[in-house]
C-alpha cells in the first residue's frame, strides 16, 4: 500500500435509462436520491458524469447535486464517440460547455466517454476544449467480457496523456470492476473474497443513475462493498482531487 492509502474513486454515471434509445426516459435520475442517499450514509465524495441531455432537462436537480458533488461531462448527447465525425465530437464538446457554464457559471473539469468508448483523438479534442482529466480509459477487462473502450495498453493508476489526467477506471483481480450491474450480478462474498486475497492501492466504483431501478438488493450489496472499502481503509477521493494531487506530485 502506498504512503498516502489506498484510494477509491467513486462516481455517478448520470443518464438517460438504459434501453430507453430514441425515446430517452430518465426515471433513474428522477430518483436519484435513492442511491445519493446510500453514499451519505457512508460518508462518501462523489464525482457525477451528467450528460447534457439530463442537465438541459434537468438543471434545478443538477444545481442540487453541485452543492454536494463534483459535477463532470458524460458528453452532451451520449452517443459513442467511435460513431462520431472528428467535428460532430468537438460539436457534442461545445454543446456540453455551453450548456454547463450557462447552469453552473464555470467550466467542468472531468469527463467520461458513454460506454468508455475513447481513443487517442478524443483525448486530444478534451485537451483542446480545456478539460482537466479524463475517466474513459479501461487498463484491464475481464477475458469474458467483451470491451469496446481504448484499446492501448494503460496503468492502472492515474496517468498523464499529454495535458490529460487519466483516472483509469480499474477494478479487481482478472479486471473484475466495482460498477453497478457486476455488483448486483456477483454474490457479496466473492467481492469480499477477492479484496481478503488482494487490496488495489487505487481502484474505482461506478454505478448508473438506471442503477436505483434495481429491486432491493442492490442496495444491500452496494452498502456492503462501501463498508468493507471502509474496513480495508479506503480513502474516497472526487476526480477532480485526485487529479489536482497527481499534477501537484508530478
Amino acid at each position: 500500500m502506498s504512503k498516502e492509502g489506498r484510494v477509491c474513486f467513486v462516481s455517478v454515471d448520470v443518464e438517460h435509462d438504459v434501453g430507453t434509445g430514441a425515446n430517452k426516459e430518465f426515471h433513474g435520475v428522477t430518483e436519484m436520491d435513492k442511491i445519493l442517499r446510500i453514499f451519505k450514509k457512508f460518508e462518501i465524495p462523489l464525482t457525477l458524469f451528467v450528460t447534457g441531455d439530463v442537465l438541459q432537462k434537468y438543471s434545478d436537480e443538477g444545481k442540487k447535486w453541485a452543492e454536494e458533488y463534483e459535477i463532470a461531462s458524460h458528453s452532451y448527447s451520449h452517443r459513442f464517440l467511435n460513431e462520431l465525425s472528428d467535428s460532430e465530437r468537438r460539436e457534442d464538446t461545445r454543446q456540453f460547455l455551453e450548456l454547463y457554464q450557462r447552469i453552473f457559471h464555470l467550466r467542468p473539469s472531468g469527463f467520461r466517454a458513454p460506454s468508455h468508448i475513447i481513443d487517442t483523438e478524443a483525448l486530444k479534442v478534451l485537451e483542446e476544449y480545456g478539460f482537466i482529466y479524463d475517466s474513459s480509459v479501461v487498463p484491464h477487462y475481464p477475458p469474458f467480457k467483451k470491451y469496446r473502450g481504448y484499446k492501448e495498453r494503460a496503468p492502472r493508476e492515474p496517468y498523464r496523456t499529454g495535458n490529460i489526467i487519466e483516472i483509469p477506471v480499474s477494478g479487481q483481480i482478472f479486471g473484475l470492476p466495482l460498477a453497478g450491474a457486476w455488483i448486483a450480478g456477483l454474490p457479496s462474498l466473492l467481492y469480499e473474497i477477492l479484496f481478503t486475497l488482494y487490496a488495489p492501492d487505487f481502484l474505482t466504483l461506478s454505478v448508473h443513475s438506471w442503477d436505483v431501478l434495481r429491486d432491493e438488493a442492490f442496495y444491500s450489496k452496494l452498502e456492503k462493498v462501501l463498508l468493507m472499502l471502509k474496513q480495508k481503509r479506503y480513502i474516497f477521493k472526487k476526480g477532480i482531487e485526485i487529479a489536482n494531487e497527481f499534477l501537484s506530485k508530478n
